[in-house]
């Protein structure tokens, strides 16, 4: 075969030994005619660029090109023969020649004497910067030529791919194959049909037709093993096709396809998703790259695409915990925009968790951007890239391993002067949020217990406002809401500075805690600071401003008068607590002795213990209103039989009467005059019970017309006068009466036996018409 390459570079280069003015008499003298004048006229004002070539680019041109021509004679020669059967170059149609031009066009095509030209610029492609792609520039002339084109420019395709990942990783999961498809076939010259074929979820064995780019065509439904594309997907192996007219087993789709290259879709577990199909009308245009990128994007859609729903559940369920939830809520405070690249296995299962968290936060904060996904073969290649106009951050593999706040900790550490200052302030806030959560559930949990008490909890939420460990403000006083007021209830803190500081000094080595206070305070403890203002209040009037139920911080000047009252030397903060619309109470707190400014720390702390007080308040209220009402019978006033069963089952009282009372032709009015006429006789004898037992005595409603007393006595004269002055009230009232059995515990057996012995003497009443012991 002859030379199909014929390099006249240094021939070119000879025009250095001349002055400028000669350069046009030198282009014109070379013996290449008429290779050199066809190649001249392609060019508009051809010579009057060649004189402006700059002499020193040609001069660096040519110490790079003599140090490499030896390397690229070689290169040029294996990258052509190695596809000369593709390329036909057995036909020896064309010739290239490498020369220096006027570095405005890579290559184009000219009549020489027998055959085509490619004349190659040399010097274009070095301005370019790629030179050392000679070999592959050449190649894809010739491609080109063989297209039909007769002029281009060299596109590198490692260049294209790699801006092309960039781009599908940047995609969303929202129409992903087809999106893949238009920036196929827009950015590289050569896939002239780009699609996908996807199996059939229906029917075994068949690939449909899914999105593409390019002509319409009529496999949209092709059987494994049929076809380039079908022997792909049964092999389960990319098909790399340079001239499909060799093909035997080709299904022609355009007599415009010269090649194809396929590549399969494999599940993780190893079956066939689909495949990805490019077809291009140029001969021989695909190598390793081409595969190497259409590999790499099959990767991408293992979770993109093929796996996703699996990735998308455990983005769903990726537990942000409330640390999290408090940094990610300050940081958009700040206004800081950033990106999250995030480098992801292909297999679910082998994901870290917080790259899930890390997925799901880029996805929901208005402030976070998800710029790209990147699938990874390793699972130690797994990483997360956050970038801000602070600095950027890597979390690799290891690092996503952490607990959260030992990756915050990494972020402070190691991360830029100013987003590390921003970071440590959250992180810090944040612990000692954490911290005042704490005392709150303790609290809660103190308020919970049965023998818990009104007192101790406002003193412990007063202690979570001042405390070091939580609140941190010099004083706290809570006011109860009545009548249009708020009056004083409860304070804590010093009353001076010298007090202040003899406290501060008192408690510097001692490490207290909430659950400390609460074991130690007493029920009965009152606070000096409450005892210099007690009885003082704050008329709703005065804060109208301030009845929102938010924490304000106010001045002297806002509020003077309140200010005098309460000796706030400068600035405090007050919230009202309230329950839906009502008002329930009033906290004010301040650093009157440390003179510090109130913080946005120290307000979130004071509106979330002053939120947890209103509802702890209410519920005790509450449990108080509904523990009433359990225990004490609606119709008659007098406690239920339940209160009496937890009466007998641990009697508090070491000896009593028990007294039954049943009322006497109850049937009859019911009969005659109806239930409400019995209900009001009910009524009645609940009232005269009420109004004519003792301070320490009880009263039962039993059953229906069934009443029982326990009197704190078991002397009969004083039973006696009790039932009495019960039977005079009832008989006045409502004109009945009453039989009545009284029986001694502990004297007359355990007080199962006592009850029963009271109803039968109260049965034994009936007939006697007097009270029977």
């Amino acid at each position: 075969m002859r030379s199909l390459i014929e390099n006249h570079i240094d021939d070119f280069l000879e025009i250095l030994t001349y002055e400028k003015r000669f350069w046009k008499d030198f282009w014109e003298k070379l013996p290449f005619k008429p290779i050199t004048e066809n190649y001249a006229n392609h060019f508009e004002n051809f010579y009057e660029k060649l004189v402006n070539l700059s002499r020193n680019q040609l001069t660096e041109f040519s110490h790079v090109y003599e140090e490499n021509k030896e390397r690229i004679k070689e290169e040029l020669s294996i990258r052509l023969r190695k596809n000369a059967r593709d390329l036909e170059l057995s036909r020896e149609d064309f010739v290239i020649y490498l020369i220096v031009g006027i570095g405005e066009k890579d290559w184009v095509v000219v009549d020489g004497k027998h055959e085509k030209v490619i004349v190659f610029d040399v010097f274009s492609l070095w301005k370019k910067g790629k030179f050392s792609s000679l070999a592959d520039a050449v190649y894809q002339a010739v491609i080109h030529f063989r297209h039909g084109d007769l002029e281009g420019d060299y596109y590198d395709k490692s260049e294209i791919f790699s801006k092309l990942k960039d781009e599908i990783t940047k995609l969303d999961n929202a129409n992903i194959l087809q999106n893949i498809c238009e920036l196929l076939d827009k950015h590289v010259p050569y896939y002239n049909w780009t699609g996908f074929y996807l199996m059939d979820e229906n029917e075994e064995g068949v690939l449909v037709l899914g999105p593409y780019v390019g002509e319409p065509t009529e496999h949209v439904r092709i059987p494994v093993g049929r076809g380039i594309c079908g022997q792909a997907a049964a092999t389960k192996l990319t098909f790399v096709v340079q001239d499909v007219s060799l093909e035997t087993n080709y299904l022609s789709c355009s007599p415009h396809v010269k090649s194809e290259i396929v590549v399969p879709i494999l599940r993780n577990d190893g079956s066939v998703f689909g495949e990805i199909d490019i077809d291009s009308h140029f001969k021989a245009p695909f190598d390793e790259r081409d595969q190497e990128f259409l590999e790499w994007i099959a990767k991408q859609l293992l979770v993109r695409v093929v796996h996703w729903k699996e990735f998308e559940r455990r983005i769903k369920i990726a537990y942000l915990d409330s640390y999290i939830s408090y940094i990610l809520n300050e940081i958009v405070k700040f206004n800081i925009p950033f990106d999250v690249s995030l480098y992801v296995h292909y297999d679910a299962e082998k994901v870290p968790e917080n790259l899930y968290k890390l997925w799901r936060i880029a996805r929901k904060m208005r402030n976070a951007k998800l710029d790209k996904i990147l699938v990874v073969d390793n699972v130690e290649e797994q990483k997360a890239e956050l970038r801000t106009k602070l600095g950027n951050f890597v979390l690799n593999y290891n690092d996503l391993q952490l607990p959260v706040p030992e990756i915050v900790r990494k972020m402070i550490v190691e991360g830029t002067q100013e987003a590390s200052k921003i970071l440590f302030s959250i992180h810090h806030t944040a612990t000692k949020l954490a911290q005042s959560f704490v005392n709150t559930r303790l609290i809660t949990e103190y308020a919970l217990k049965p023998e818990s008490n009104v007192n101790t909890i406002l003193y412990a939420f007063l202690t979570g406002i001042t405390a070091g460990y939580s609140g941190s403000f010099n004083r706290a006083m809570f006011f109860y809401y009545t009548d249009g007021q708020f009056i004083l209830q409860k304070a804590l803190g010093p009353r001076s500075e010298d007090e202040a500081h003899r406290i501060w000094e008192a408690i510097e080595d001692i490490e207290l805690n909430m659950s400390d206070f609460l074991e130690t305070v007493s029920k009965d403890f009152k606070s000096a600071l409450e005892l210099l203002y007690e009885g003082k209040a704050i008329s709703e009037e005065q804060i109208t401003r301030y009845l929102d139920g938010e924490p304000h911080v106010v001045t002297k000047r806002d509020l003077p008068k309140i200010a005098e009252e309460f000796d706030v030397v400068n600035e405090f903060a007050i919230m009202t607590l309230k329950s839906g619309n009502k008002l329930v109470g009033l906290l004010l707190a301040d650093n009157n002795f440390d003179h510090k400014p109130i913080s946005e720390y120290q307000l979130a702390v004071l509106k979330d213990l002053g939120h947890q007080m209103v509802l702890i308040l209410e519920n005790k209220r509450f449990i108080e209103i509904m523990k009433e009402k359990a225990e004490v019978d609606a119709l008659t006033g007098l406690r239920t039989r339940r209160a009496l069963e937890e009466f007998m089952s641990n009697p508090p009282l070491k000896q009593f009467s028990v007294v039954f009372m049943d009322l006497n032709k109850f049937k009859l009015v019911n009969d005659m005059y109806g239930h409400e006429k019995g209900d009001e006789v009910l009524k009645k004898l609940g009232k005269c019970i009420n109004l004519n037992i003792r301070k320490d005595d009880l009263a039962f409603r039993y059953g229906g017309d069934e009443v029982i007393l326990i009197i704190d006595s078991v002397d009969k004269n004083i039973v006696q006068k009790v039932v009495e002055r019960i039977s005079e009230c009832f008989a006045k009232s409502s004109d009945m009466s009453f039989s009545t059995g009284v029986a001694f515990y502990p004297e007359e057996g355990d007080i199962g036996k006592v009850l029963k012995l009271a109803d039968e003497r109260c049965y034994k009443s009936k007939s006697t018409g007097k009270i029977e012991f």
